[in-house]
């Protein structure tokens, strides 16, 4: 039986991903911040007679702990791993620089920081799979740039560009992840779903104008979650030939664009590890 790790499994993009591979006899693993929604994708899971092969994690995925937590629970409770994809996100806005219990920015923490860790610290158990994927839901084949000598925006921060920044950092953490595996099992997709309709975005915007004008763009440009998991899906089917690919959808992105330089992402891989040292025991 193949498995198949979700973290943000719970909501949008994660758990539709998630409820494919229960409906087509995989063991999923999903790990998620709330316990009610883990609860809730339990019981789905039991409806469809598939709660034998179904487990639930609960995890504050900002924190560096939890991440460590999450390893080792996951290697105790399974033997390989076929297949993991990095949704879990936050749509909360933060209007000021905010940090975690460790120090870090809280974006950097969460959508960055989080699969970095879980993407080195499970190399191992993907390995013994016979062809094992990761797909890390971000944004790649967008402008922008990664400050590195200000990885986590300390300085002129801004909320809005915050999540934007997050997806710059995971271009480069696929090339150093790739660059760094010297095995060179994993294949490592990059992928951007562009606008999806998601219930946890739409909850995010507070102000109830903002939600109403949100909602009419998503039904203009955005896609349900059933339609937009569909070419992650055909990439974890079928993984690309090659160790390294980024995605729009089904449009494949030249890694020969600058937000995928080498350089950078050895520079930034090294200086994760920096900001790591103390915080890994």
């Amino acid at each position: 039986m193949k498995t198949i790790l979700v973290t943000g499994g719970t909501d949008g993009i994660g758990k539709g991903v998630a409820s494919h591979y229960l409906k087509k006899g995989y063991r999923v693993m999903v790990v998620g911040s709330s316990i009610a929604k883990g609860k809730l994708f339990l019981n789905e899971a039991k409806q469809l007679g598939a709660e034998d092969r179904t487990i639930f994690l609960q995890a504050n995925l900002s924190l560096v702990k939890e991440n460590l937590r999450m390893i080792e629970e996951i290697k105790n409770k399974v033997e390989s791993l076929d297949m993991v994809v990095f949704s879990a996100t936050s749509h909360t806005i933060k209007k000021e620089y905010t940090q975690t219990q460790e120090g870090f920015e809280f974006n950097f923490a969460l959508a960055y920081l989080s699969r970095f860790i879980l993407s080195f610290g499970l190399k191992e158990v993907l390995e013994k799979a016979e062809s094992p994927v990761i797909v890390n839901v971000c944004a790649p084949g967008m402008k922008g740039s990664v400050d590195l000598n200000d990885i986590q925006n300390k300085n002129n921060y801004n909320g809005s560009k915050a999540g934007f920044h997050g997806s710059r950092l995971n271009d480069l953490l696929g090339v150093a992840f790739t660059n760094k595996d010297t095995v060179k099992k994993i294949k490592y997709v990059l992928f951007n779903p562009w606008a999806v309709a998601t219930d946890g975005m739409m909850n995010a915007i507070k102000n109830p104008v903002a939600r109403f004008f949100a909602k009419q763009l998503v039904k203009i440009v955005g896609k349900p979650v059933d339609k937009a998991v569909l070419p992650i899906i055909e990439l974890m089917d079928n993984p690309p030939k090659n160790h390294l690919t980024a995605y729009i959808q089904r449009k494949e992105v030249s890694l020969t664009k600058k937000t995928f330089d080498r350089e950078n992402a050895l520079q930034l891989y090294g200086n994760t590890i920096k900001l790591l040292e103390g915080k890994m025991n």
